[in-house]
């Protein structure tokens, strides 16, 4: 399986120019998994670019989940587009920040895999007193369940090490730190942002797996080209992260 993840900003900065190189990025990559962070719920953005890599790819559609964040008249939420055969599908809320974790099960090859996808709390920035515990809480759902090989996805908003992404690694590897021995350098902020961004460059997105069942064969940067003319205009703030797993 091909997993990709990617933090779509929701519909700031320059957001319709931003639409063709997102679309681009993700056709490039043909992934048969894609988690996305900062969905805008307004004109149903996840639904827009499935259905935009869907006439690209007639014979291999997406199919499309979008849970909004818990809380009164959300506005953003995540999503997850599979091209697999999706099973099952829950939703969890997180502890504080409105924020959520959603996961679907899917088919393949007569087995299958759990993919969940999160976006933790991006504050406060150097206290995990808000992440730590909803990761917490997000792992005791996922390893609650029996029978499950696990691949988590998503913005963390922690930095590989803090308290939050210890934690994780307990139980789960990162697709990107096994097959390069290290986290990216940075996957926020790209140089969409940087103008009115004074914090420093920061690795905080992450595809985790259960080593005790899959494999990663493969993980990179994606989405980390600029528009040919424009050296300020990137797919989003955040790179995107892409893992190939095998199930052992």
């Amino acid at each position: 399986m091909k997993i990709l993840s990617l933090n779509l900003r929701h519909n700031q900065d320059r957001w319709e120019e931003r639409l063709p190189l997102v679309v681009d990025a993700l056709h490039n990559e043909e992934a048969d998994i894609i988690g996305f962070q900062e969905v805008w719920l307004g004109f149903q953005q996840a639904h827009m670019i499935a259905d935009r890599l869907n006439q690209q790819t007639p014979d291999r559609p997406y199919s499309v989940f979008v849970e909004p964040k818990w809380g009164e008249n959300p506005v953003e939420g995540i999503g997850i587009l599979s091209r697999l055969p999706v099973i099952d599908h829950q939703r969890l809320e997180l502890p504080e920040g409105e924020r959520i974790a959603q996961s679907i099960r899917v088919e393949i090859d007569g087995q299958t895999v759990d993919i969940a996808n999160t976006h933790l709390h991006h504050r406060p920035e150097k206290d995990e007193v808000i992440r730590l515990p909803q990761m917490e809480t997000l792992l005791r759902w996922m390893f609650g369940q029996e029978n499950r090989r696990w691949i988590l996805t998503g913005d963390m908003n922690a930095a590989p090490t803090t308290s939050t992404i210890q934690l994780t690694k307990k139980r789960l590897a990162s697709t990107y730190e096994v097959v390069h021995g290290r986290e990216p350098i940075t996957t926020f902020p790209t140089p969409l942002v940087t103008g009115g961004y004074t914090g420093s460059s920061i690795a905080i997105d992450y595809i985790f797996f259960d080593p005790s069942f899959l494999r990663v064969k493969a993980a990179q940067v994606i989405a980390n080209k600029a528009h040919p003319d424009d050296n300020q205009l990137y797919p989003s703030d955040h790179y995107g992260l892409m893992a190939e797993i095998e199930i052992i």
